[in-house]
């Protein structure tokens, strides 16, 4: 097996054209604004060999988690999951079984209810997102080599498929929308490169072109300003710096990348622009970076420990609290966070989750 190979199955496992028939979507697409400084009340979690979610209620002075439920999905391999914008509902993708499926969330109690049966998605969803209209959902299929797309009924929940799907390059790994939502982008991992794709009013997407980035780009992340974009390369070791053209979307690497753990899987920029944090799922690390927000350069600051194998980290939109998910030792590590330098600071005990823990998602 070539290494590239390699590490795809390791981000799998230890994770792990154009859109059309777009009728009745909002007329303009809004520039997106960083979430309201409210603490979450409940925490999802993904986990990816039990195929299911775990539920958590948060005590909102500490951040720590306390085990509420968990419910199958109905799919195999949970791997991500999104939230729609009102906070009704929530989605979930199953890599190993090609769909998405769809829960209610209970406002006052946090429990989740499974609306219908799993829709059928492309080839492998590794990454699940609602678009900047709000009424649309992004599936990119890694082992199709897709994009595809689903309205979603604002009452139900119910998604429904639209008509085509976007070609990416080879084994595409995560989409990220730029602030203003006219432009997204997706890395793809065997093919070394990003995807641009402009977004019109529709939430329909355009190949624009592809960017180089590194040997296997495994994460992206956009700066809440939109002139920069940071992209992780898993085989590499590092994270790489781009400009972005906010009239063409063309992204332009600014400099050398920066050294990071082993096997960056993750990358999350504060609401801030700030602080930028790389879970790192081989050495088992997490990293934090200052970001100069007049250039978008990184300075590592700190390295703390997660768990075995952590790949994701979720940031609270209180500035204070962030989750990583270790798939290998199934749980939930709750860090805190120094609003002056960003440092992360464990705080107590890890919280126990199903088995695999991939993707945290917060509702508030």
């Amino acid at each position: 097996m070539s290494p590239r190979k390699l590490a795809l199955k390791i981000l799998i496992f230890i994770g792990s054209a154009h859109l059309v028939g777009c009728g009745g979507y909002a007329p303009s697409i809004p520039k997106t604004t960083p979430p309201p400084n409210v603490a979450a009340r409940f925490a999802l979690v993904a986990n990816f060999s039990s195929n299911s979610i775990s539920s958590y209620a948060i005590d909102p002075q500490t951040g720590q988690l306390t085990p509420k439920a968990t419910v199958p999905t109905g799919g195999f391999h949970a791997r991500v999951i999104a939230a729609e914008r009102s906070g009704n509902f929530v989605y979930v993708g199953n890599f190993a079984s090609n769909d998405i499926s769809t829960f209610a969330i209970d406002a006052n109690t946090g429990d989740l209810a499974m609306v219908g049966s799993p829709v059928p998605a492309g080839g492998g969803p590794r990454f699940i997102v609602i678009g900047p209209t709000g009424n649309v959902l992004y599936s990119v299929n890694q082992q199709a080599n897709t994009v595809s797309g689903f309205s979603i009924n604002p009452s139900t929940g119910a998604l429904t498929p639209l008509s085509g799907t976007v070609s990416t390059d080879a084994a595409p790994v995560e989409l990220r929308f730029h602030p203003s939502g006219h432009f997204a982008y997706v890395a793809n991992f065997n093919s070394g490169d990003v995807t641009v794709y402009r977004v019109d009013s529709s939430g329909a997407l355009g190949l624009l072109g592809a960017t180089p980035a590194g040997l296997s780009p495994s994460a992206i992340s956009m700066d809440p300003s939109g002139r920069f974009a940071f992209i992780a390369d898993f085989s590499s070791n590092n994270v790489a710096v781009f400009s972005v053209d906010q009239a063409s979307g063309a992204l332009t690497r600014i400099g050398q990348p920066v050294v990071s753990g082993n096997g960056p899987t993750s990358i999350t920029v504060d609401s801030h622009g700030r602080f930028l944090y790389v879970t790192n799922a081989v050495d088992g690390s997490v990293n934090t970076f200052a970001v100069d927000v007049a250039t978008g350069a990184l300075t590592q600051s700190s390295t703390v420990s997660g768990g075995t194998n952590p790949v994701s980290l979720t940031l609270d939109a209180s500035g204070r609290f962030a989750y990583v998910a270790n798939l290998g030792s199934d749980s939930i590590t709750l860090f805190t966070i120094d609003a002056t330098t960003g440092a992360l600071s464990a705080a107590g005990s890890p919280a126990s989750a199903g088995t695999g823990p991939a993707w945290v998602t917060l509702i508030r």
